[in-house]
């Protein structure tokens, strides 16, 4: 027979299993709500949520213009998708793919001057989005959300990485 110590260590076991669960399903949701939110206010540019992503990383992930396969593994996919993306944002001028002077079969991204441009003429209309976000979350909430995604990512990318090998 459990002793009361074991019954409340099993209880608060299973109540934080049902708050995982639940911040999982949550966290898809607001990915989809926010992600549709993405589409609508880039629909009359014609930028899909996929390729906002990665104008917003090859921005400001990389100091150097990366390789496809560089910006997958940043974006979490596939070089293929990578591919595919980065082409149609090129047909748009956004960025440039060009291959490597040293290594032939490497393909880099670069901005272009219509990227930078983009970006500049959104500046006030993604700041009123960004802050619609997150409006109702005070500074303190704002700065312990960050905190908390900020170590999320790091163990979804550890548990990422691991998966793959």
């Amino acid at each position: 027979m459990k002793d009361s110590d074991e019954l409340k260590e099993e209880h608060a076991l299973g109540e934080r299993l049902d708050m995982e669960k639940y911040i999982l399903v949550v966290l898809f949701l607001i990915q989809q709500r926010w992600g549709y939110i993405i589409n609508k206010e880039f629909l009359e540019d014609n930028i899909t949520t996929k390729q906002w992503l990665m104008l917003v990383v090859l921005g400001n992930a990389f100091n150097n213009p990366p390789s496809m396969q560089e910006m997958a593994e940043a974006m979490s996919t596939t070089h293929q998708n990578v591919k595919q993306i980065a082409t149609r944002l090129e047909d748009r001028g956004l960025l440039k793919i060009e291959r490597d002077p040293n290594n032939r079969r490497i393909l880099r991204l670069k901005l272009t001057d219509k990227y930078h441009n983009f970006w500049k003429n959104r500046t006030k209309n993604d700041i009123n989005t960004i802050k619609a976000l997150y409006k109702g979350l005070t500074d303190e909430e704002v700065k312990r959300l960050f905190e908390i995604i900020y170590k999320l990512e790091k163990l979804s990318q550890n548990l990422y990485q691991d998966y793959k090998n």
